[in-house]
């Protein structure tokens, strides 16, 4: 059975919030066994006034996919629900109203995101299960089904975009705590987990990369059919993005309620950006992962084609049963998406916009080439100043 650290801040454990870290075993939690329910597939975000966020509105589903330009937010967003599925809510229900601002500030802060917040800060999250509300320096929670229902549905895994720095970074600095770092601790934390999976399991099979992955004698190494072995930080940078990440992904994942995954196209050309979605999608519909959200904060158009591809496959599946085997054997049913579970944002001017059509259940092409008319249009006027030379 595997087991790691609850993605906590150490700050929390030393102020004594908690009597010693909790470990998760596989799908269960080790301190008290007690099994991880997680069935709503649905929830309402709302965010005002909170860094580059001033107004937005969205419902998040199993599978979310943001959009949009650098420092847009949608890094932010996806740490608002981090930081709202991070807190050990028996003990923070019944923390007083300012011992829970305190608390907020030690998330806030393990995130980076500290300076957002403002005496007009508004967040609101609700599901099934529990709601919580923020209001510049007040916070209400209410347990729709009973504590231990939102103590069993608030666990966060977060997969950050510098995890392209991993290679070059001294395995010893993942040893130090949370607190002796001046790395982000969101980062510090995913080179723990890579450390402790590499430790226990020593060879990854990475298909997806067409390498091996093996830890032997302290040194990471990557080996390409045909080829002499190299070092993770000899590999090229799509190789080196995204190792860490599938060695995450391969290792038995613990149960969380909320997974966010910065940037899937980080370094990959757009087959290789194809591939990694298809295959978070499949390891995220798990049996014991298949309750948990997913964000996926992206720059990259291909991601949203190939999730197009995906809600499309199971929506012909849906319409023909007939056609089950011919559809997966175009696309693995394991990596379909129904709509039902499915959301896409375009995030900008600190609101977002949903691009999926009500009626198709798919990504709307007429949003899918907005997000490239930039370049097009430029084209275009070229094209009109362009005179073919004839002579």
């Amino acid at each position: 059975m595997y087991e790691r650290l609850v993605l906590l801040p150490d700050t929390l454990n030393k102020k004594c919030l908690l009597s010693k870290p909790i470990n998760i075993a596989y799908g269960y939690y080790a301190l008290n066994k007690r099994c991880l329910s997680l069935k709503s597939m649905k929830a309402t975000l709302r965010i005002q006034n909170f860094g580059p966020i001033t107004n937005l509105d969205i419902e998040v589903k199993k599978f979310n996919i943001l959009i949009g330009p650098q420092a847009s937010g949608k890094s932010t967003i996806s740490k608002v629900l981090c930081v709202i599925h991070s807190f050990d809510y028996t003990i923070f229900s019944k923390a007083s109203e300012k011992r829970q601002i305190d608390i907020l500030y030690v998330f806030l802060n393990y995130y980076r995101i500290e300076n957002f917040h403002k005496l007009n800060t508004y967040w609101f999250f609700e599901d099934d299960f529990f709601s919580f509300e923020l209001n510049g320096l007040k916070i209400q929670i209410i347990h729709k089904q009973g504590l231990e229902h939102t103590v069993n549905r608030t666990e966060s895994y977060y997969i950050p975009a510098e995890r392209i720095a991993l290679p070059m970074i001294s395995e010893s600095l993942f040893e130090l705590t949370l607190e002796q770092s001046t790395l982000p601790k969101y980062f510090l934390q995913f080179g723990k987990d890579f450390t402790l999976a590499r430790k226990n399991q020593k060879t990854f099979n990475l298909p997806i990369l067409n390498v091996e992955y093996e830890y032997k004698d302290g040194k990471n190494l990557v080996i390409i059919k045909g080829n002499d072995p190299l070092q993770l930080d000899e590999t090229s940078s799509a190789i080196q993005a995204n190792l860490p990440l599938l060695v995450i992904l391969q290792y038995p994942i613990k149960t969380a309620s909320l997974f966010v995954i910065e940037e899937v196209e980080l370094h990959g050309f757009p087959t290789l950006q194809k591939e990694l979605l298809y295959y978070i999608t499949e390891r995220m519909s798990m049996p014991h992962l298949s309750s948990a959200y997913v964000m996926l904060p992206t720059h990259s158009p291909y991601i949203l084609s190939a999730a197009n591809n995906l809600l499309f496959a199971s929506k012909v599946a849906a319409q023909n049963n007939d056609a089950d085997e011919k559809v997966n054997d175009i696309i693995s049913s394991k990596s379909w998406i129904d709509k039902n579970d499915f959301s896409a944002y375009y995030v900008k001017n600190g609101s977002a916009t949903s691009i999926v059509n009500a009626n198709t259940g798919l990504i709307d092409e007429n949003e899918l080439d907005s997000i490239s008319e930039d370049l097009a249009g430029e084209f275009d006027a070229l094209m009109e100043l362009y005179k073919p030379n004839t002579k």
